[in-house]
């Protein structure tokens, strides 16, 4: 790998890393959001603004503070300002309603909620009355105090007074933030300060950026790919975040190209609409580099050569692993970038292992285990972190994977996503990569249906490309059989409109809701 020039900032907190880049680059850009652009001088003022009138407001070191905004400047003062005040920000997912607002209140042990008055069409207030905890920031009560709405044009409504002269430690929590489960409630992961910049400064690091960079974002800050990865990684290389609302195909490269853009910071949906988006032949992208890409491959190659990503790097990790535990380098050979997810990151240790916990050799398909920037553990007890631990320590990922003869890892799906056909284990991810270089195929999802005797039937559900032909089910079935062994061939493929293919909260498909809508439709 390519030695990578030392520009960013050793700082282990978020509110040391905002002041050292108040400090170096007073007048560049910090942010460019729909509700106002500000350069990190003047972000490093706001934050202290909010952080002292979270103080003057009677919240104490360690209370948690709920964020329930849309992407925003004010999403980024608001947790950057509970932080700088010793606070824990809780970034809320905003699409939540008040059942799944009343199970973060309580597990997160929520002081204030900092929000505005409508979200995305939604009553903030009438939805928190309903989860039980209604009403304005009431300073008086024990626990939680209420709501601070935030005026989308306005400033920050509690009284100003002076920010706090204590810093946060790097062991200190700065966030917790709530995994989305697809079969149980979210689980909280609280994140500590100095894992959260270490393993962010190792991501910028490991795609070259440097000050001055602009990083397009559009997927929701919320969740770990915004406020795990794409925030620290901003933060320890002085790069500005340029802020979309919501992800829109043709309004993302207008801003890319009005903003001059370096940087996608960007999961497979967000890709999808830049790439489908009609403008995209008449916008300059010349200024983009690099970022996050994937999945497949194919994937990959259409962002490299019409996003203009030449320096995008593959990438594995998770919320737990405090964003990416493996990454390639931006200058890896462009083999390396389509076909892995590039070498373990100096933060982490990454191991693969059999089903009785021995390592695996290189090129054999184990469970990927991680130490290194980790989660201590999920709040809530040990019900929630059963199960999720090697009895060594390691943290147990549940996804597959192995490492070629480079080193480099190569993710091959989840373990509660192999099928069982005809006896046998078969993972969606091979078949779904054969399929996916078809060029009639846009996208492709392998599931598994239920049927007697314990079996699965596999279904391959195909986005055709326009102007595929109606045969392709029938020409796929045979694409494949001649590929691949008998037994992987699934039984049938299906095509369906790319609208119509189910998504999670965070943007990924829910394979979950499309295993049920194909049984729904048998």
């Amino acid at each position: 790998m390519t030695a990578i020039p030392d520009t960013t900032t050793d700082a282990d907190t978020f509110p040391a890393a905002l002041a050292d880049l108040a400090a170096r680059f007073p007048d560049d850009d910090a942010v460019v959001a729909p509700d106002g652009r500000v350069s990190f001088a003047e972000l490093a003022s706001r934050v202290d603004e909010v952080a002292g009138a979270l103080v003057a407001a009677g919240l104490a070191p360690g209370e948690r503070v709920g964020i329930l905004l849309p992407n925003s400047l004010r999403w980024l003062v608001g947790v950057l300002g509970a932080q700088r005040a010793g606070l824990v920000a809780v970034p809320i997912n905003t699409w939540y309603r008040s059942a799944e607002l009343a199970h973060l209140i309580r597990t997160a042990d929520l002081g204030i909620v900092i929000a505005q008055a409508t979200v995305f069409g939604k009553d903030v207030l009438a939805e928190l009355e309903a989860a039980g905890h209604g009403g304005i920031l009431d300073p008086e009560r024990t626990g939680y105090r209420g709501a601070v709405l935030w005026p989308v044009d306005g400033p920050f409504p509690l009284t100003a007074a002076p920010a706090p002269q204590a810093l946060p430690t790097a062991d200190d929590l700065a966030l917790i933030l709530y995994t989305s489960g697809s079969t149980a409630l979210p689980k909280p992961v609280p994140m500590q300060h100095g894992k959260l910049l270490r393993n962010g400064r190792a991501m910028g690091d490991r795609m070259h950026l440097r000050p001055g960079d602009r990083i397009w974002f559009a997927m929701p800050l919320f969740f770990g790919f915004g406020a795990c990865n794409a925030l620290p990684v901003a933060l320890t290389h002085g790069a500005a975040l340029c802020l979309q609302e919501k992800v829109d195909g043709d309004a993302g490269l207008e801003m890319i190209e009005r903003e001059r853009c370096t940087v996608l910071y960007a999961m497979p949906t967000a890709m999808r609409a830049l790439l489908d988006a009609p403008s995209l032949a008449t916008r300059d992208l010349s200024l983009v580099r690099t970022g996050p890409i994937g999945f497949t491959a194919e994937d990959k190659q259409q962002q490299i050569e019409l996003l203009h990503l030449v320096e995008g790097c593959s990438a594995y990790g998770m919320t737990e692993s405090y964003g990416f535990a493996t990454m390639n380098d931006a200058h890896d050979p462009v083999g390396a970038r389509l076909h892995s997810q590039g070498q373990v990151l100096p933060t982490q240790e990454v191991r693969v292992v059999d089903p009785d916990g021995r390592v695996c050799p290189p090129g054999v398909r184990g469970e990927i285990e991680i130490r290194g920037c980790v989660i201590d553990g999920y709040l809530g007890g040990d019900e929630l972190n059963a199960g999720t631990r090697a009895a060594d320590g390691w943290f147990r990922t549940g996804d597959l994977g192995l490492f070629d003869e480079h080193g480099n890892l190569v993710f091959a799906g989840r373990w509660k996503e192999m099928l069982k056909v005809k006896g046998i284990n078969v993972a969606p991810m091979e078949i779904e990569g054969i399929v996916s270089a078809h060029e009639e195929v846009s996208q492709v999802y392998v599931i598994g249906l239920e049927v007697p005797g314990g079996d699965q039937e596999m279904v391959g559900v195909v986005v055709p490309e326009p102007g595929a032909a109606a045969d392709l089910p029938v020409r796929l079935t045979e694409y494949v059989r001649s590929r691949v062994a008998s037994y992987k061939v699934p039984s049938r493929f299906l095509l369906m409109d790319s609208a119509a293919v189910p998504q999670t909260d965070t943007g990924k498909v829910s394979k979950l809701k499309l295993r049920l809508q194909v049984e729904a439709g048998r």
